[in-house]
């Protein structure tokens, strides 16, 4: 927006960071005496001023706003020539559909089921993982919350289930595109052709779908695939993407178990968890055992039928148990039978910068300049709430939502000037009137961000290597000649690896077991751990360290990837001095999108008693 965040913020700021900044923002551009804080508004509705004695002059539509001063426990009523509904999408916890019209649904996040050992939670309660040690948990949904809890909560779980309706792609907030690696917004949204992209897309075709989901599945390349989440099966329909840097990485290691189907209840007395599953055409049902809490990241339901007169509801086509888009505005915004009544953040959607617009076109509305476009874009409206099969969101046409409002609805002075072009990414801060000089400043911060690939880099392999691989390795001691035909002693070890997330989610384990063919038909069972860690100051390395009895020692290589090579290899080295013993370390790993397929560590080791070459050749091993 036009005011700026603190230098140094980092790219991905946690919700206090959100808060102190829209603080400070209020602070700069709003009159404190315009808040009145602890007021519950209990109902607007229409009224019109007194007439006026102009000759065919129409009454002013004015509204009165009831609230109840929570502080005071008073009643209060005034009314206003202008009101902003800015209550916002997610306003009260939506409930599995078994629970509809039960007594154990409450509006604060828990299900009261004292009869059961198991207790039903709203992911909107959910604080942190702390509250769950040793217990079993059962995740209920398959989007942006339920992935995130489902990795959060396995810290402390003993045992944790992902009970998913539906397949999302699953991303991280990180991913490579265009030699690249950008955070996902950047990455996801860059503009399809010249500003304006208009008109907004709002519904996919067969065609655009499977465009798509090939698009998201060459970001991801095959590690969702061979996961016991798998890829979505039907690419005719719109795809829907959740963003977690670790679930997919837990349920590759088995720490998450995913079971496919929709929760249709809990029995009281067992706490069984009861799941309905899909095979073809026929429904089965499949009973989870043993689960002390059920989270239930199944959404949210606006309030507006709380405090809205039934009039207003009706002009909205309003309907509160579509979680979808349970209502008819011009841009989420305006309706042209509700004149000075307007809409700000009733949009479901994660991006902010249509918000900051959609409060720009209140402002407008209600100093007059009510918009020409206002039909039009209440048929666009109607046509996403009608349109089969829906979209993951109502406005998943990002750039062209923010390109559509800036046209229609508002001046030419905040058409974005910089980044216009096809291919280029976009930021809210392009859309500012008279903001040359920040739309400069924020085209820098985004060039900035694509140099800070190489940074990102021990990131995306230490997640990338997750799961089972094969692997040989020979090893070749250069100084002992005496046993080989081939001029030089060489031993093969061959065998499994397994990178696994740890429990904190910190850290990447390695754990080998394999056989080392010392002989001719003479072979030792070995194995050797490691633990892989991108430090919190991340300068762009890669550590990995030495294990001894499941705790982590002292550090053998610090990788820092740079360059890849000409077989497409991303390259990493390292010296490592063990005593006397020079170790010269090479990691190179071939990635596919964000999934590794071939790894080749060569060790090149001299001292006074050793001299040998070691390489290790690992293909990626299928996980189902």
């Amino acid at each position: 927006s036009e005011w700026a965040w603190p230098a140094g913020t980092p790219t991905f700021v946690q919700s206090n960071e959100m808060h102190t900044y829209l603080e400070s923002y209020a602070n700069e551009f709003v009159d404190p005496e315009c808040f009145k804080f602890q007021c519950q508004v209990d109902y607007i509705g229409k009224t019109t001023a007194p007439e006026s004695k102009a000759e065919n002059s129409e009454p002013e539509q004015l509204y009165r706003v009831e609230w109840t001063d929570l502080a005071t426990n008073s009643k209060h009523s005034k009314e206003f020539h202008g009101v902003v509904v800015a209550t916002g999408f997610f306003s009260k916890p939506h409930w599995p559909a078994f629970m509809d019209g039960s007594e154990e649904r409450t509006d604060n996040g828990i299900a009261d089921k004292d009869s059961s050992s198991t207790k039903l939670i709203h992911s909107s309660d959910y604080t942190n993982h702390e509250d769950f040690v040793n217990e079993t948990v059962a995740v209920v949904g398959s989007s942006f919350s339920a992935l995130e809890i489902c990795a959060d909560v396995s810290q402390s779980a003993s045992r944790v289930v992902s009970v998913v309706s539906s397949i999302p792609w699953v991303i991280p907030r990180y991913v490579p595109r265009n030699d690249a690696i950008l955070p996902v917004d950047l990455a996801l949204y860059q503009r399809s052709k010249d500003f304006p992209q208009v008109p907004e897309q709002t519904a996919f075709t067969p065609e655009t779908a499977r465009t798509k989901h090939a698009f998201l599945q060459s970001i991801i390349g095959g590690k969702q695939q061979d996961s016991p989440l798998g890829i979505p099966k039907d690419w005719d329909t719109p795809p829907s993407v959740a963003i977690s840097d670790h679930y997919l990485d837990l349920v590759i290691g088995g720490a998450v178990e995913v079971v496919h189907g929709r929760l249709k209840g809990v029995d009281d007395e067992t706490g069984d968890v009861k799941v309905k599953t899909s095979s073809g055409e026929m429904d089965q049902s499949l009973i989870l055992s043993n689960i002390s809490k059920v989270i239930c990241c199944t959404g949210y339901e606006n309030n507006l039928d709380d405090f809205l007169d039934q009039s207003i509801l009706d002009t909205l086509d309003y309907n509160g148990t579509d979680t979808f888009n349970p209502m008819t505005l011009a841009w989420d915004t305006l309706h042209p039978s509700l004149p000075n009544l307007a809409f700000c953040g009733m949009y479901r959607g994660p991006y902010m910068g249509i918000m900051e617009l959609q409060g720009r076109v209140a402002a407008k509305s209600l100093a007059g300049q009510v918009p020409e476009k206002l039909d039009d874009a209440l048929g666009t409206s109607q046509s996403i709430r009608e349109h089969e099969p829906r979209a993951q969101f109502p406005h998943f046409d990002y750039i062209g939502e923010m390109d559509s409002i800036t046209v229609n609805a508002l001046s030419d002075d905040t058409f974005p000037k910089v980044n216009v072009n096809q291919g280029d990414m976009i930021s809210p801060a392009f859309y500012q009137s008279n903001g040359d000089e920040i739309a400069k400043a924020c085209q820098e911060e985004l060039q900035e961000e694509a140099a800070k690939s190489p940074d990102r880099m021990p990131h995306v392999v230490a997640s990338a290597i997750v799961g089972e691989w094969d692997f040989d390795r020979n090893i070749v001691h250069l100084s002992d000649k005496s046993s080989s035909p081939m001029g030089s002693k060489r031993e093969r070890v061959h065998g499994t690896i397994n990178y696994s997330r740890s429990k904190k989610l910190d850290s990447v384990k390695y754990r080998e077991d394999g056989l080392y063919e010392i002989a001719p038909g003479k072979e030792l069972n070995v194995f050797r751990e490691y633990d892989y860690i991108v430090p919190e100051n991340n300068d762009g390395v890669l550590e990995i360290y030495f294990m001894e009895g499941g705790e982590r020692t002292y550090m053998f290589l610090s990788l820092k990837f740079q360059e890849q090579d000409d077989e497409g290899y991303w390259v990493a080295s390292n010296d490592h001095l063990c005593i006397k013993d020079l170790y010269k370390g090479i990691f190179r790993v071939k990635l596919d999108g964000l999934t590794a397929t071939e790894i080749i560590i060569t060790y090149r080791v001299v001292g006074p008693a050793k001299d040998y070459e070691s390489t290790t050749i690992m293909s990626r091993k299928k996980t189902i």
